[in-house]
């Protein structure tokens, strides 16, 4: 074997680290941020070696995949067919460096993995999992024993134990991040693997279009300037014309983009569909990402059909801002983040020339302060004394108003809506949902609100999986 060449051998985890590119508008002020890497090296039967690389914060190395190692003296390549090679060296102090594969395209260099690095590769330090109370943290959470709200801890550790019991993961392991559980308003539950903690910001990418719906709902309620029937483009005047226009287009109304149903060729599940996220996203420099989702053709008679479309429930954000005046980052500070008590938090900003708050997800923050949002569906718009959203909003979103076609579950405005059945027993589910496996959940016949963060992106088969397994955990916990 040419690996034998080395005076070692390859096998095992490897680690590096890189300060995260953070690239989001922070409040108050951006933290510190590392992206960390792990490389699993394996033997395989044969004498060949496979390779596959895991990444907490955005499981890079899903995309890459795994891979078998080629080492020819002090040169090594994860190949894959079909797809360019991973080349790097492995260098004289006995590290490995790895070409162009950060988040960032940069180079990494990897050494062998110490117990410190193992805290982001382990889902916990030991392989069984004890309960705590969770921690008192100014927030505004009340906090509380499982007990305290009459829920058993058995169900839970169940859950809990599987996780902490992944040992030797591959690439494709669930990779749960956090859960959080709240029973009638008492945090009583604030878990964190994989070196996360509570104090710090978590991708949450879709779930925030939930948010965005709250949005406009606290918006009707601040203006009375529209409704959910109000068209679109009688609420954006300053993007008309808009390109292939017709009376389709002109009918389009705000119900529409909360239910996924306004009839734009918009279709996140079909990469040749124009108004794809990622075709939006990649357009030139200096393109507006609402006009050019205003200017998509016209595919289906608005309300007639259903299709996942991010752009879409980003557009809301638009009409949200001209109606109330106010740049929706100070919008969401204003009305949301500081009446709820939020710690640091950051939103995404489109390119110029909007530079505006993207409303179709990918903001970071604290898994107890979006347990929040799922509080609010429980507590009819209220965060403790204040009334963040209006009830009546609240009643309507969740609603079953279509099914996106592909989701598997129905769909309100912004707000998925299931059921899970649990030892004979059918329970309604209402949550936001986003990829990788964040999900804000909310029981309403328990009165509880669970919150998960996950690392399983592009990975759906593995984190849809989620939901049905933990609130089984939950329900039982409860009975």
């Amino acid at each position: 074997m040419l690996a034998r060449m080395l005076p070692f051998s390859l096998e095992g985890v490897w680690a590096a680290a890189t300060p995260a590119i953070l690239q989001r508008r922070w409040v108050p002020t951006a933290p510190a941020l590392t992206e960390h890497y792990f490389l699993v090296i394996a033997k395989n039967s044969d004498g060949t070696l496979d390779g596959f690389i895991r990444n907490p914060e955005s499981n890079w190395g899903a995309s890459i995949g795994t891979r078998t190692l080629v080492v020819t003296g002090t040169a090594i390549a994860l190949l894959a067919s079909g797809d360019r090679n991973l080349d790097g060296l492995v260098n004289a102090d006995g590290t490995v460096t790895l070409h162009k594969i950060s988040a960032s395209g940069n180079d990494l260099t990897f050494h062998r993995a110490t117990g410190s690095d193992l805290r982001w590769f382990y889902p916990l330090s030991a392989d069984r999992w004890s309960y705590r109370e969770p921690e008192e943290a100014g927030d505004g959470w009340r906090v509380g024993t499982l007990r305290d709200e009459g829920m058993r801890e058995a169900p839970i550790a169940t859950v809990m134990n599987s996780i902490a019991a992944l040992r030797a993961p591959e690439l494709r392991s669930p990779y749960i991040q956090s859960m959080s559980v709240a029973r009638h308003g008492r945090l009583v539950l604030d878990q964190y693997f994989y070196g996360f903690s509570a104090g710090e910001p978590h991708d949450v990418r879709s779930a925030g279009k939930s948010v965005t719906t709250l949005m406009v709902g606290r918006a009707i309620s601040d203006t009375n300037a529209f409704s959910p029937s109000s068209t679109v483009l009688s609420l954006l005047p300053g993007y008309l014309p808009v390109k292939h226009d017709d009376s389709r287009k002109a009918q389009i109304t705000v119900a529409d983009l909360m239910t996924m149903s306004s009839g734009l060729a918009c279709d996140d599940n079909d990469d040749a569909s124009p108004g794809n996220e990622d075709t939006m996203q990649n357009q030139p420099i200096g393109t507006d990402w609402y006009r050019y989702t205003l200017d998509l053709p016209m595919a289906y008679d608005p309300g007639t059909r259903a299709i996942y479309c991010t752009a879409g429930i980003n557009l809301l954000g638009a009409v949200v801002e001209t109606t109330t005046g106010i740049p929706l980052d100070r919008y969401f500070r204003d009305r949301f983040a500081v009446p709820m008590n939020f710690g640091t938090y950051a939103m995404w900003l489109m390119p110029p020339p909007s530079n505006a708050a993207y409303m179709g997800g990918g903001d970071f923050i604290r898994p107890r302060d979006f347990l929040k949002f799922a509080q609010l569906i429980l507590d009819g718009g209220r965060w403790r004394d204040r009334q963040i959203v209006d009830r009546n909003w609240i009643d309507l979103s969740i609603l079953p108003r279509s099914a996106p076609e592909g989701e598997g579950d129905r769909y309100g405005y912004g707000w998925h809506l299931s059921s899970v059945e649990v030892d004979g027993r059918s329970y309604d589910v209402v949550n936001a949902g986003g990829n990788g496996g964040q999900l804000a959940i909310a029981v309403p016949a328990l009165s509880v609100a669970i919150m998960v963060t996950a690392g399983n992106y592009g990975q759906y088969p593995v984190w849809r999986n989620f939901l049905p397994q933990i609130v089984t955990a939950v329900v039982r916990s409860c009975r």
